[in-house]
């Protein structure tokens, strides 16, 4: 229930401070005192956009707080703030500021807080009715959210919503999938054949240097050996080999060093250069053996290097290294479309699985919804007699869409007549004003006990009625306060005069300043407004008695 509202700098309110009790609170003034601006303000606090044009002064911010205490555990409100990571408490205070500049800031026991948040928890908190929320019955949702509050389907329908909203998200995935899946299956051909040319090719690290080194040696094989033989003829076989020579010069040094140790030195370097042309000598005739005018290996080894050039034309790489990463890409290619495939598959089970739940449920709420509304049609004739329609007839018009909704896929629709002598139309077609409010208050009242909400606010929703059946409307809407808390404003004294709590909205001058206040009316003070509300601004002493046999006051 909403138990405190403070407004600050909000259009004629400089400050205003209110404590509600539960029952019925009546909210009575003349018109244009401000009732609207009041819950104008309140609205802001439940979601509603807000502009810098609502500030009284312009160059400070317009906060309006309220405190609401949530009676009993609510599965709807914990959950909203589970699902938006809010600290839940039930003693619940929400402030919204709007500063200069038109922006907004929104906080819910001081936790900053989206607007669609503050929105989806004044949904839950309050109902606010007034004479427009008659347009909720041309809603095509609205009659079977009546039917499922006054069958108390909530958890039902709750259970669907979860599931409809699974069937949407898996729809999601699935179609996600598919069209990754089938991306890559339309390359999939290309893709295994990629593979399969880079595996036969049995590509290594290192091959393409390997090979083009050893090609340039075949194709250059006779050049080499004849050049290899003119080193061996020089160092070692011809007429006057430098290693002969080197062998003389070393036993001459060795003979000088005999005689004189100075040239010792002299005579090692002379050995060591011989023993290192003797082993380079030994290493060129070994090549000259290994060198061998092969054509037919030159062609393996040409027709190699021509696979793998090929290749990386191909690719539009320089390096094997780059064919065998390209060779493990495509491979998880494939590997992704096993397992895109495989993932398709699982995920449409699933979306099977899901959607044969969710219209299994879907069809329990049909059927259930089905059920009540004889009953629900009864409670309604029997409830607009009671405001002055005693000839209502109430019929509904119920069949299963082809396609599945938030709500399942129930089409309701109410078919009204106040006579009669005429059959029941659309609502829109046939009923007045009056009747779509009488109407409405009637359904309110029907689904109270049912709703789960803790607070209701009727704005003038008796427009239009008087006498007697605004003093059945007054009992209704007290009716109502016996499960719930009730804030009804009100131009009807038959109505006030059943409230529990009474305020008077007042606008005034206040230092040469017009503000809208909102004073607690007790005694005297309440019948002197329920004087005004029979007799108009000349308040007379039948009024003043009126009022106080509609109050049962004695002084």
């Amino acid at each position: 229930m909403l138990y405190a509202l403070s407004i600050s700098n909000y259009a004629l309110i400089h400050v205003l401070d209110v404590q509600f009790s539960g029952g019925l609170t009546i909210i009575t003034g003349e018109t244009g005192a401000g009732k609207s601006i009041i819950l104008g303000a309140l609205s802001l606090v439940l979601g509603q956009r807000a502009d810098a044009g609502v500030l009284r002064d312009s160059s400070v911010n317009a906060v309006v707080e309220a405190g609401f205490r949530i009676p009993k555990a609510s599965p709807d409100i914990e959950h909203l703030f589970s699902e938006n990571e809010v600290d839940y408490s039930d003693d619940l205070i929400i402030r919204r500021i709007i500063s200069p500049g038109g922006k907004s800031r929104s906080f819910v026991n001081d936790q900053p807080v989206p607007l669609n948040f503050l929105r989806s928890l004044g949904n839950i908190l309050i109902d606010i009715h007034s004479q427009h929320g008659n347009l909720l019955l041309s809603d095509s949702d609205y009659p079977v959210r009546v039917a499922d509050a006054f069958a108390g389907l909530g958890p039902l329908s709750e259970q669907y919503s979860a599931k409809f909203r699974e069937v949407i998200s898996l729809s999601g995935r699935v179609r996600t999938t598919r069209t990754a899946y089938e991306q890559t299956r339309k390359d999939l051909e290309y893709l295994s054949y990629q593979y399969q040319e880079l595996q036969a090719a049995k590509l290594s690290a290192g091959e393409q240097d390997e090979l083009e080194k050893e090609l340039n040696l075949l194709r250059y094989a006779e050049e080499i050996r004849q050049s290899l033989s003119e080193v061996l003829n020089i160092l070692d076989e011809g007429q006057l080999p430098v290693l002969v020579q080197l062998k003389d010069a070393s036993r001459l040094t060795a003979a000088i060093a005999s005689r004189n140790p100075d040239f010792s030195e002299v005579g090692d370097r002379m050995e060591q250069v011989r023993t290192e042309l003797r082993d380079i000598a030994q290493e060129c005739a070994r090549m000259f053996t290994g060198i061998r005018d092969d054509p037919e290996r030159m062609l393996q080894v040409s027709g190699r290097l021509d696979t793998i050039y090929s290749l990386q034309r191909k690719h539009n790489v320089r390096t094997v290294s780059d064919l065998l990463d390209i060779a493990q890409s495509v491979g998880k290619q494939l590997d992704d479309a096993v397992t895109d495939s495989s993932r398709l598959e699982a995920l449409e089970k699933e979306l099977a699985e899901a959607t044969a739940q969710r219209d299994r449920l879907a069809a329990r709420l049909h059927k259930e919804r089905t059920g009540c509304l004889s009953e629900l049609s009864g409670q309604l004739r029997s409830r607009l007699a009671l405001l002055g329609i005693p000839h209502a007839r109430i019929e509904f018009s119920i069949s299963e869409k082809p396609l599945y909704g938030p709500l399942g896929n129930t089409h309701l629709e109410i078919l009204f007549s106040a006579n009669k002598d005429v059959p029941p139309r659309e609502l829109s077609r046939i009923a007045s004003g009056g009747e779509m409010s009488r109407l409405m208050l009637c359904i309110k009242s029907v689904i109270a006990r049912h709703s789960g909400l803790s607070t209701i606010i009727f704005d003038e929703v008796d427009m239009g009625v008087s006498g007697k059946i605004a003093d059945c409307m007054g009992n209704m809407i007290h009716e109502l306060s016996d499960c719930m808390q009730v804030l009804a404003i009100t131009h009807l004294p038959q109505v006030a005069a059943k409230g529990n709590a009474h305020f008077l909205v007042k606008k005034e001058m206040v230092r040469e300043v017009t503000e809208t206040r909102l004073l607690p009316l007790q005694g005297e003070d309440r019948v002197r407004e329920l004087a005004r509300m029979l007799s108009g601004s000349s308040i007379t002493p039948a009024a003043v008695q009126n009022a106080k046999d509609l109050l049962n006051y004695t002084s």
